[in-house]
């Protein structure tokens, strides 16, 4: 399956987001790319969450119910969203970028990103 460079971007916030959720609510684990996209039959960021923890972190379960947990998770990654949006890279080409930065850089300029 081919990605364009805006579904790489948005999966990249949506990763982000997860993360800061998950890190906010101190649970130990991460997501990549990767693991989002295997989570991809899922239709809903509920979905996703349930089939994760079901298989990932099932003793979390014996604490908490699986609707108080992907609730919560949910909230916080919804709070975050748009700044994860706004901090993933926007640029269409990094090779470009890449150029911009050395040239800039070998100049002895500083460039506040």
């Amino acid at each position: 399956m081919i990605h364009s460079h805006s579904d790489d971007r948005e999966i990249q916030a949506q990763v982000c987001a997860f993360n800061t959720a998950f890190e906010e609510l101190d649970l130990m684990f991460r997501w990549d790319a990767q693991t989002y996209r295997s989570l991809a039959s899922a239709d809903s960021d509920y979905g996703k969450l349930a089939q994760y923890i079901g298989t990932h972190c099932p003793h979390l379960l014996t604490a908490y119910s699986a609707e108080f947990l992907c609730q919560a998770i949910i909230e916080r990654k919804n709070s975050t969203i748009e700044a994860c949006r706004q901090n993933t890279v926007q640029y269409e080409d990094s090779t470009q970028r890449a150029r911009l930065w050395r040239s800039r850089h070998e100049d002895g300029q500083r460039v506040q990103v």
